[in-house]
């Protein structure tokens, strides 16, 4: 059995019952190898050494001088291919698929978070909601650590059973609540669940399940790393989409 076969059966049956409970897990045992955690941040730290001169759809802000307290950039694996097929990306599709039932899964979108220090929260909200044209039925979003977040350095937060919700399966209701409280269709009695991660925990969920995060009062930049699969065989139109594809062979 390969490397990242034998990762894919890492997580018990019952963390995968427990994921289909809630609508989400969260993994706070070293299961990442940390050189490829490390491998990725040291790559998508130079992009963001690049930030003002990202193309404001791939690295979305009111300025390009600045980033933003909580800065994003999109289509990590198009701006450098050498992260397409990385071992870390490679090791989470393993694990996707096998969540997932399927033989294949592709990673429909990449990105990363940094929040920095100072930066507040960010609301509730579910990501097949918010997003412009949704997300497959079928799908496992995940939430990846590329540096240590401490409790207070705005800590991801989940609402347990959230994504049972018909409502926001039909992409109706708000796209966003205040963190300040629990979203309005959220159960009752329910508590919003969030840990500290550190360099090889990791986090997944479902599109319809609601999450947030605290503000940032570390001392640090909190880095995250987003990759959303499903199941099916990738292919460079399917990873970045064919309006960037073109405009990546245009530039030669």
């Amino acid at each position: 059995m390969n490397q990242t076969r034998a990762r894919a059966s890492v997580l018990t049956q019952e963390q995968l019952s427990q994921f289909r409970d809630d609508g989400f897990l969260i993994v706070a045992e070293p299961v990442l190898p940390e050189d490829q955690v490390m491998f990725v941040e040291e790559r998508v730290d130079r992009l963001y050494d690049r930030w003002p001169t990202l193309p404001r759809r791939l690295a979305p802000g009111p300025s390009s001088e600045v980033s933003p307290p909580i800065a994003r950039v999109h289509r990590l694996t198009a701006l450098d291919p050498v992260l397409a097929h990385c071992p870390l990306l490679e090791t989470c599709r393993g694990m996707a698929a096998a969540i997932l039932g399927a033989t294949q899964a592709w990673c429909r979108f990449d990105a990363a978070v940094y929040k920095y220090s100072g930066a507040g929260n960010v609301e509730w909200h579910k990501d097949f909601v918010k997003s412009t044209f949704g997300a497959p039925k079928r799908s496992v979003h995940f939430w990846i650590p590329l540096n240590d977040h401490a409790g207070n350095a705005g800590t991801l937060m989940f609402v347990p059973g959230s994504h049972r919700n018909v409502l926001a399966r039909h992409r109706l209701g708000p796209r966003r609540w205040r963190l300040g409280s629990l979203p309005a269709d959220a159960t009752e009695g329910v508590t919003a669940v969030g840990v500290p991660l550190s360099v090889g925990n990791f986090s997944i969920h479902t599109p319809w399940t609601a999450h947030g995060s605290s503000p940032n009062r570390s001392g640090q930049t909190r880095k995250a790393l987003i990759l959303e699969f499903s199941p099916g065989a990738s292919s460079a139109v399917r990873q970045v989409g064919p309006s960037l594809v073109s405009g990546l062979l245009s530039r030669g």
